[in-house]
């Protein structure tokens, strides 16, 4: 099937592909209409390390300065510190303190630092989503102080938090959006090709049918012959219609039936020839000459009798 075909089978089936691609650009238009947007802001933070910690290293280098000093052990420390916030207990624990949107926390990509990146999404309440950023970075911060005061960590030993990046303007999400239309009017749009080639082949279907019907009767009443026993051939033809026999104006014999010439014809064939065909010169046959028994007396008189006994 070339893209001729395609075309002239969706024009024929207009009724079907019209009425459906209007449902999909319908439905595409409701889903994007009804699904709300979604805006989303992020913030980023940094561990710093402990005071004692950046002593240590200004007595080494000369320099006092705790973003000199990103060791191993505070990229470990941030990884656990962002499992921690997306811990199930923490999610209700910031609901209930007011941070209904959705957030993730994740070290940054491509850093070569104790950095996490905290994204919140929610809906067009754009400055409670700012609000909410802020809230979540304090509590990180919090949370990395408990954590170090429950297992006895020294104050000036105690590793700090800092936010590198504020919460960013919220910018509109549509990507979750434009899947949601896709799959609306997209759907409806495949779906009204499927059902228009459905129709069309159960159409084909139907008229070969239709065809297949109207050509057995006419293979039905075809000529058919069959072989005579006197060297004819009978042709079988289709009945016409009946004739009105003329009534006879008086009383006459029974005639034998007689075959419809319109319902008959014979073919004479000629004879095979003889395959061993018998010499003119040879002589024919004498006719067999009987006699008539007379009583007890055996001598017979000729009767004349040919082929008789």
């Amino acid at each position: 099937m070339d893209l001729g075909e395609i075309l002239r089978i969706l024009r024929n089936r207009w009724y079907i592909v019209v009425p459906m691609l209007a449902l999909a650009v319908g439905l595409g238009v409701g889903t994007y209409i009804m699904v709300p947007t979604t805006y989303t802001t992020y913030t980023m933070v940094s561990l710093l390390a402990a005071p004692t910690t950046s002593k240590a290293t200004a007595v080494n280098t000369g320099q006092d300065n705790p973003f000199l000093n990103f060791n191993g052990s505070l990229v470990a420390t941030a990884d656990f510190l962002g499992r921690r916030l997306q811990s199930s207990d923490t999610v209700l624990e910031l609901k209930a303190a007011g941070i209904t949107e959705k957030y993730e926390v994740a070290l940054a990509e491509n850093a070569q630092g104790p950095f996490l990146t905290i994204t919140l999404t929610g809906g067009d309440d754009k400055e409670h989503l700012l609000a909410s950023a802020n809230q979540l970075a304090d509590y990180a911060d919090k949370t990395l102080s408990e954590i170090q005061k429950q297992n006895n960590v020294a104050e000036k030993d105690r590793i700090t938090l800092t936010q590198v990046i504020p919460p960013q303007k919220p910018e509109a999400e549509t990507k979750e959006k434009l899947k949601l239309v896709i799959v609306a009017g997209g759907g409806t749009a495949a779906l009204a090709f499927v059902l228009t080639f459905v129709v069309e082949s159960i159409a084909r279907a139907r008229r070969r049918k239709a065809l297949g019907d109207a050509a057995t009767p006419a293979a039905s009443g075809a000529a058919s012959a069959s072989a005579d026993i006197e060297g004819t051939v009978v042709l079988q033809l289709p009945p016409n219609a009946p004739k009105v026999a003329a009534k006879a104006s008086s009383a006459a014999a029974p005639v034998p039936p007689v075959a419809d010439p319109e319902k008959t014809q014979r073919l004479r064939i000629p004879s095979r020839p003889v395959s061993n065909p018998q010499p003119e010169n040879r002589p024919q046959p004498r006719a067999a000459t009987t006699y008539k028994s007379n009583g007890g007396d055996r001598r017979g008189q000729d009767a004349g009798r040919v082929n008789g006994s």
